[in-house]
């Protein structure tokens, strides 16, 4: 009963801190909600993935994950908290299922600590509270990873397919980036499964080819559907989702391609304090480490994932040394998963030239949370005296660790008054106590006091390794981080640094304006509005639910549109107005000026430009103050609309009073 309510306990501290505070996300990356509210709305959209509810161009990711959003919003209607729910369920369910690996082959305590590690994990915490995808990724490898366990225990070539299945339906929630487990799930088959080496390689053929067929699946069906009769295929040049398989979402997260990726494109460096770190709560949104073999020891990488690295060091070391016959004892098998899924993905991830984000990093917390707990098992009860002596050793090195990755990422000399200059001396005080009463234990003979004082002094250890991490997972529950980038930050914990951002109002109102002005001079177009990128469109869409064009997809590089294709949809009664200078700058580093050229140029020609006090909001009210305050942003922010039918009526937005 005790073990039952422990696991509870910590699966409702995993809810709490995925569910607290979640409204203050809204919808989180727009691009994805607005593609979601489009897929809700109607089956075309649904079934090919579209960004708008007309299907004019697609989502640069596989479906499957959307798909549960989508099914979310069907059944409880369209707000932040539907759009966001499935992934904390998901999140929620992982570390239920990795308790479920851990324990059945280390025992129960094993097990709970797993759970606990990944519960309070910074990087899963601040994952499974966004709408990325990879929540329902780790989740969906986890499932195969408990397929593939139980093949190779019982040489089941059934289980291994619906392990293989399972990493085909991953593939649909994020391409290539779900293979990269492949040579871990491969090995531990090989050499775990109770089966001659013929009907081995047997199995593994044929678990190939259904991985082929069932990841390949939903890209055939999309590319071999007629391009009229389904959305342009988003990120792409050649309108392909096997273009985009391959390439932005291939060989584009490992290589840098031809033009620069989102992470670094049009980044400048941030502002550094005399320390030498960036300065402002969202200095550190992009990875800047340098490609190689340490780039996972930069401290705000660490921090994301890696706060019980020689834990899991100690997991894959003492789990693996006693691994001797073939084929592999289960509990061998499981810890050569572990170890191969963390050391295939680590490789990945440090050598990736290409896009690279921080919340990538969640594909390596279960197996790092697996490790740790299986190390502190392993060497918890082992006979040998100097596996016992390696629990004590091994927590002062985490302790040190530890202290590395904070130093590196806030400082340990912090000011009087920072509360967060408090973690550092309980780290050290708390794990060298623990580690020290450990090592004294570990040496004296077996008595009733060492049975009683040694767990508690693991509790205690534990404890103060928990802190810190603990403390950066609620760097993503306490403040609302940042939309399409999810990451754990101390520095956004702060003190005074919780500054309410006028310009979120400011922004609102301005949408407002815009759409209230684009609905009342609709007079039956299609779309509601045609826009340069997905970045005005998708919160159109989302306050709407109605179609608006972006007609160069994510970042304005995707030859979706031609001049003619453009004037015929006016012609045809599609489009109406257009927008303008809406390119970030990013957009224009990316060549996005230089793709649009053709498009823009002929807007500019054939359109009249809509003078800004009839549709921006503020230019129309009668403070003259703010009037003109928003008049000069318009300006500094380039943003110019242009009406596609000159000479029709235009209806202005109605004054409103400020406030």
């Amino acid at each position: 009963m005790s073990a039952s309510l422990a696991r509870v306990a910590v699966l409702i501290l995993a809810a709490v801190l995925r569910l607290w505070r979640l409204d203050q996300n809204g919808f989180d990356n727009e691009y994805y909600a607005a593609a979601v509210r489009s897929m809700a709305a109607g089956w075309h959209a649904f079934l090919y993935n579209g960004f708008d509810p007309a299907g004019f161009v697609s989502v640069d990711k596989p479906p499957v994950a959307f798909w549960i959003q989508a099914l979310a919003v069907r059944l409880f209607g369209f707000h932040g908290i539907t759009v966001l729910l499935p992934q904390v369920v998901e999140g929620v369910a992982a570390v239920a299922l990795l308790d479920h690996l851990v324990r059945r082959r280390f025992g129960t305590g094993a097990g709970l600590l797993a759970a606990l590690f990944l519960a309070v994990m910074p990087v899963s915490v601040a994952t499974d509270r966004s709408n990325n995808t990879e929540s329902c990724l780790v989740l969906v490898l986890l499932l195969a990873a408990w397929a593939l366990l139980a093949a190779a225990e019982r040489g089941s070539r059934r289980l291994l397919w619906l392990a293989t299945g399972l990493i085909g339906l991953a593939f649909n929630v994020k391409m290539l980036a779900a293979f990269v487990v492949l040579p871990a799930f491969a090995l531990v088959y090989v050499l775990g499964a109770p089966l001659s080496w013929s009907r081995r390689i047997g199995d593994l053929t044929v678990a190939g080819a259904i991985l082929v067929i069932l990841s390949l699946s939903w890209i055939l069906a999309f590319d071999l559907t007629p391009a009229e009769r389904r959305p342009f295929a988003g990120s792409t040049q050649h309108n392909s989702m096997a273009e985009l398989a391959v390439g932005h979402n291939g060989l584009g997260r490992f290589v840098r391609l031809s033009r620069p990726s989102v992470a670094t494109a049009g980044v400048t460096a941030p502002p550094v304090t005399p320390m030498g770190r960036p300065s402002g709560r969202f200095a550190r949104l992009f990875v800047r480490a340098p490609v190689g073999l340490l780039r996972l020891a930069d401290g705000q990488l660490a921090a994301q994932v890696g706060w019980l690295l020689p834990l899991a060091l100690l997991g894959a070391a003492a789990g693996l040394r006693v691994a001797r016959r073939m084929p592999l004892a289960p509990a061998h098998a499981s810890t050569l998963l572990w170890s191969a899924w963390a050391l295939t993905y680590a490789i990945v991830f440090s050598f990736a030239g290409g896009i690279f984000h921080y919340y990538y990093l969640v594909l390596l917390a279960p197996p790092l949370a697996a490790l740790a707990a299986i190390g502190l098992r392993v060497a918890w009860t082992a006979e040998r005296r100097w596996l016992a002596l390696a629990v004590p050793g091994a927590l002062l090195l985490t302790v040190a660790w530890q202290l590395y990755v904070e130093g590196s990422t806030i400082g340990l000399a912090l000011p009087p008054g920072d509360w967060r200059r408090w973690l550092a001396p309980t780290l050290a005080v708390g794990g060298l106590a623990a580690a020290g009463g450990l090592l004294f234990l570990a040496m004296a003979p077996q008595s009733r006091v060492r049975r009683v004082v040694t767990p508690a002094c693991v509790a205690a250890a534990l404890l103060a390794l928990l802190v810190t991490p603990s403390a950066w997972a609620l760097s993503s529950v306490l403040v609302k981080g940042v939309p399409i980038l999810p990451s754990a930050d101390l520095a956004r914990l702060a003190p005074g640094d919780r500054v309410v951002d006028a310009r979120e109002r400011g922004r609102a109102a301005w949408y407002r304006g815009l759409i209230t002005f684009l609905e009342d001079n609709r007079h039956g177009e299609r779309y509601l509005l045609a826009t340069s990128t997905t970045r005005v469109a998708a919160p159109i869409i989302i306050a709407t639910g109605e179609p608006v064009m972006a007609m160069g997809g994510f970042h304005g590089l995707d030859p979706i549109l031609t001049e003619e294709t453009l004037a015929d949809l006016v012609a045809t009664n599609q489009v109406r107005f257009a927008m303008q200078g809406d390119l970030s700058l990013i957009d224009r580093r990316m060549g996005a000026e230089t793709a649009a050229g053709p498009v823009r140029d002929w807007i500019r020609q054939h359109g009249t430009l809509v003078d800004p006090a009839l549709w921006w909001a503020g230019a129309a009210t009668g403070d003259e103050a703010t009037a003109a305050a928003r008049r000069q942003a318009r300006v500094a922010t380039g943003l110019e609309l242009y009406d596609l039918k000159p000479g029709q009526e235009i209806v202005p937005l109605r004054p409103t009073r400020s406030r």
